[in-house]
């Protein structure tokens, strides 16, 4: 039994299949934020997530969760990438290189998509803007 399991996981290293990523969500919700600043609470929650960084793992760092933010779309849209930008520079003063951190829109319209496309599993961080 235990050469045949040998076997399997040797047959997947060959033929280049990579395991799926884990994949963590961490919402920065309300109380996160002072217009587009990190409080004291949300720092510490992006702390924790990059803390947590690990090996086969993609942490999505949601700035909204679809929550609304006040003002017109272009308003709204500054705030979100003012948000990005807070959550990117704390995630790098606590150790994840810039290169390791990626960025997306999130899902469509519908909301259903909750994994990251592709291209993305291969980053660390993700921060999610929903814009």
């Amino acid at each position: 039994m235990t050469r045949a399991l040998f076997a399997c996981a040797l047959a997947l290293a060959a033929a280049g299949c990579a395991t799926p990523p884990v994949v963590k969500r961490d919402i920065l919700e309300a109380r996160a934020w002072r217009g587009s600043a990190l409080t004291t609470y949300g720092r510490q929650m992006v702390v924790d997530a990059a803390a947590g960084h690990a090996p086969q793992t993609v942490t999505l760092i949601d700035v909204n969760a679809r929550a609304e933010v006040a003002g017109d779309a272009d308003q709204r849209a500054r705030i979100l990438d003012r948000r990005v930008e807070s959550v990117r520079a704390e995630l790098s003063r606590n150790g994840i290189a810039p290169a390791d951190i990626a960025e997306w829109p999130g899902a469509g319209p519908d909301g259903l998509q909750t994994f990251p496309p592709g291209d993305l599993q291969t980053k660390p961080m993700v921060v999610i803007a929903h814009y």
